[in-house]
């Protein structure tokens, strides 16, 4: 009987409506979570005046330098370099390729 009552009371309490966010999801206004990061104004200034002093060659500069660095044997440098214009290597799933050739090899097969 104690459970029934409980659950009874569970169902029938009103659920108080969500003040702090509007019915889209956004935050409402007044909450306090919703002002975002006190230092995104700093560093938006920071990041302004970094993009201001440097220029397109020193960017070029700094490029080439660090291709020289990677070509003289600096593994740092090479890994950069690589990174950025290759991307990040691929994890590599030598069983999925192999059952991935098999599937093809036994494709070509059924058509000859």
């Amino acid at each position: 009987m104690a459970d029934s009552d409980t659950t009874r009371q569970i169902e029938t309490e009103p659920q108080a409506p969500r003040v702090d966010r509007l019915p889209s999801g956004k935050f409402a206004p007044g909450n306090k979570l919703g002002r975002g990061s006190p230092l995104a104004g700093a560093v938006a200034k920071l990041r302004g005046a970094l993009l201001r002093a440097v220029k397109v060659g020193d960017v070029r500069g700094i490029i080439t330098a660090m291709i020289e660095k990677a070509k003289s044997g600096d593994v740092a440098a090479a890994k950069l370099v690589l990174q950025y214009t290759l991307g990040e290597p691929q994890p590599l799933d030598l069983q999925e390729r192999l059952e991935k050739l098999e599937s093809l090899a036994a494709q070509e097969e059924a058509v000859l």
